[in-house]
């Protein structure tokens, strides 16, 4: 097989970047994917507080040529046949060349193998982008293959068998002079194990594209084995697309330590931020959530909360318990958060967080993802009446005087967990208690203050459960045994009783 080695000097190209493992951006010469593999290809530490868990999972570049930030994701990927693709940005585009991608597939297996091509990308003749697409859309819709970006190889490349040409058009964007593609590369490479082959290729528009600019959002280049993707977007504004419509309200930070950016108060100069798709619907609604990352560092390690503020405090209504993961966006990610929301019972969705028993109010979806904060979130105003405490359907309920006696149904059952007991009365006010509100009191972990505190009101004081422990402990918490707290206007004190084991 005839190789035609990468020019060593296309590594010191202006603008020519390689990412270290943390997700910020350096500036190199260092060709490392050009010579033989190494075990450890950077002298970037993994360990780096914030950094991605997988490594080097992205490249990124400024363009010169117009005011554009490209991010290609990912830099590694492995096939079923045992293929190993590395990718990277060798540099930018200038008015002299287009921005380049240096890309080397190796033979990670243990004996020799065929690799079909055109499901190892960017080294099968199939390499034009699908219709881009906006952050926040599943599908595109706006643009059209005109819009899409080309991988072209160039004669810089083991495999080529003929590199097209590329110009630049009088928008000062570098394009491919022509459509077809299919003898640009070959269709297989038989390689040896651990044997590779390299290629460089220049990151141009469609050549029907001129006039169109470059717009932002994802481009795609799938296959069955792999998704690689192009996320661009305004480098020197990189905020949101339009203007909240809480723009100019202040609101108190969220309960527990760390920073919070959002939504409404970012600018066009905002890297990362979470976007609604809508700040306000009536119930039943399904609000989607984005958190875009169009810093040039990753961030980590978030997870979905749901916020309720009623008098200028913030009440934590979901989930009720979070995994212990930590998960990374990249530099130019996405991570998209569907919530179903409904004024009574939830309904099952698939794909989507569904909460009920949500009362009229503002509330507020918050990611534990953030550029120079902890956290990003969103403001949302829902058009609901306020939430009626009532109990569950399967307890039965008795009064005697001013006490009711409530029994669940696992109260009695012989099986595990034991009875427990919890009894919940009103007591004189503690204005500095922990308030409790209606959203909150209606969720299934406080299924014992729900069936308690339900029964109460003007002619009754106290409300005595009879369930298993699971329902009472967690009402007062598991390293407790008893919580005082204030709901609607009243101090309230709940105890639990757990009866003796034989």
């Amino acid at each position: 097989m005839h190789r035609r080695a990468l020019l060593a000097t296309l590594a010191g190209l202006s603008g020519c970047a390689a990412l270290p493992r943390d997700g910020s951006r350096t500036r190199t010469t260092n060709p490392d994917l050009q010579g033989t593999p190494t075990d450890d290809p950077t002298d970037t530490p993994t360990d780096t507080p914030g950094g991605d868990p997988f490594g080097d999972r992205t490249s990124v570049v400024d363009l010169e040529t117009v005011r554009r930030t490209y991010a290609l994701s990912p830099t590694t990927y492995r096939t079923d046949d045992g293929a190993e693709v590395e990718l990277r940005f060798l540099g930018t585009a200038t008015a002299e060349h287009p921005a380049r991608v240096e890309a080397r597939l190796t033979n990670a297996s243990r004996f020799e193998n065929t690799f079909r091509l055109r499901e190892t990308p960017p080294f099968g003749h199939d390499v034009w982008s699908r219709n881009p697409r906006r952050m926040w859309e599943e599908y595109g819709s706006e643009y059209t293959y005109r819009e899409s970006l080309v991988l072209a190889p160039t004669e810089n490349h083991d495999l080529v068998e003929r590199a097209p040409e590329v110009a630049r058009d009088g928008d000062g964007q570098w394009r491919v002079t022509e459509q077809g593609s299919s003898d640009w590369l070959p269709e297989t490479v038989r390689l040896d194990p651990d044997e590779s082959v390299s290629g460089e290729y220049a990151l141009v528009g469609h050549p029907d594209g001129e006039g169109r600019g470059r717009p932002e959002g994802i481009y795609e280049f799938r296959s069955r084995e792999a998704d690689l993707r192009v996320t661009v977007w305004d480098t020197d504004e990189p905020g949101p697309d339009r203007e909240s419509r809480f723009a100019g309200r202040s609101v108190p930070d969220l309960p527990g330590e760390g920073s919070t950016a959002w939504f409404h108060e970012a600018d066009a100069t905002t890297p990362s931020f979470v976007r609604p798709a809508t700040e306000r619907a009536d119930l039943p609604a399904a609000f989607d959530f984005h958190f875009i990352n169009r810093s040039q560092e990753g961030s980590s390690c978030g997870h979905w909360g749901l916020y309720k503020l009623v008098d200028d405090e913030w009440f934590h209504v979901a989930p009720w318990a979070q995994t212990a993961d930590c998960r990374f966006v990249l530099s130019g990610g996405v991570v998209a958060h569907r919530l179903r929301a409904f004024h009574g019972e939830s309904v099952p969705c698939e794909g989507a967080r569904s909460v009920g028993f949500l009362g009229g109010g503002t509330y507020g979806v918050v990611a534990g993802y953030g550029h120079d904060t902890d956290r990003s979130g969103a403001l949302v105003e829902v058009e609901a009446d306020p939430v009626g405490l009532v109990p569950t359907g399967d307890v039965e309920s008795e009064r005697d005087g001013d006490v009711v006696t409530v029994t669940a149904p696992q109260y009695g059952d012989d099986e595990h967990p034991p009875d427990a007991t919890l009894t919940v009365e009103r007591v004189d006010d503690d204005p500095d208690a922990p308030r409790l509100v209606a959203e909150q009191a209606m969720r299934r972990p406080l299924l014992g203050l729900r069936n308690t505190l339900a029964f109460l009101g003007d002619d009754a004081d106290r409300a005595v459960l009879r369930a298993d422990e699971h329902v009472v402990d967690r009402a007062v918490g598991y390293d407790a045994d008893s919580r005082t707290f204030r709901f609607r206007g009243g101090t309230y004190e709940a105890r639990a009783e757990h009866e003796e084991s034989e």
